[in-house]
């Protein structure tokens, strides 16, 4: 065992499952358990909404959700610890891109989870994370240099077609770091796994950050040692790999 792993971070789309999989393999569900056995920490940081990340979670037995790239942290249990919603001024930015070039959108409020709309209301909302997908690579660009002007948010993807948009600073590493300090641990104690830009700060900040097989070139190049592909349950092999071998 690597005893300097106390906390283990894991990725859902890409990373443990298909994209709107709702279900680890067994054999992830069998390291996440023997790592546990040891001691070591193992929670989610993800992307998704809770209500679409905790059938996982409870398969895992895991007690904390980073979600929404870190816009939102959660207990199992329901309880939300942290919540970090984009400003007002910057919604109406992003909702200008979005009404110049009218692509597919989802956003998060407080409340639930939207897809192509929008609240007549929307201003009495606190939204947490913006998602557009454009298969186009010239929108996408446009759109990207659009949203990169913005120094009020935090610029990911999680998968090579779409854009997903927080709070500046909000992100899955500063999600971690607020549990590190809750649980008493460092980052060098933990490994983290993913496999998109939104994984990538969280892959950086970790003592050992781990890609996919199939991650993004960019989070091949910057993580620390690189696993099978999820379809290979490469999560799983890194665990049994770096933390119980």
């Amino acid at each position: 065992m690597n005893n300097n792993i106390k906390l283990i971070a894991l990725d859902l789309d890409g990373t443990l499952v298909n994209h709107a999989d709702q279900k680890a393999s067994e054999r992830l569900v069998a390291a996440v358990k023997q790592a546990q056995e040891l001691g070591v920490e193992v929670i989610i940081a993800t992307g998704r909404h809770r209500s679409t990340s905790l059938p996982i979670a409870e398969q895992l037995g895991v007690e904390y959700l980073v979600t929404l790239n870190g816009g939102e942290i959660w207990t199992k249990d329901g309880n939300l610890l942290h919540r970090q919603a984009i400003d007002p001024i910057t919604v109406d930015q992003i909702l200008e891109v979005h009404e110049q070039y009218n692509t597919f959108y989802w956003l998060v409020s407080h409340e639930r989870v939207y897809r192509e709309s929008l609240p007549e209301n929307y201003q009495e909302h606190q939204w947490i994370k913006f998602g557009f997908n454009v298969e186009d690579d010239a929108t996408r660009n446009e759109m990207l240099e659009h949203f990169s002007k913005l120094d009020t948010i935090e610029l990911s993807n999680s998968s090579l077609t779409n854009m997903e948009l927080n709070a500046k600073g909000t992100h899955k590493a500063a999600g971690i770091a607020s549990l590190l300090t809750e649980l008493n641990l460092s980052f060098d104690q933990v490994m983290t796994i993913g496999d998109s830009k939104n994984d990538l700060k969280m892959i950086e900040a970790a003592g050992i950050g781990v890609a996919m097989g199939n991650a993004q070139e960019i989070v091949k190049e910057k993580a620390n040692w690189i696993t099978r592909t999820q379809l290979e349950d490469g999560a799983a092999y890194a665990i049994e790999e770096l933390v119980l071998k």
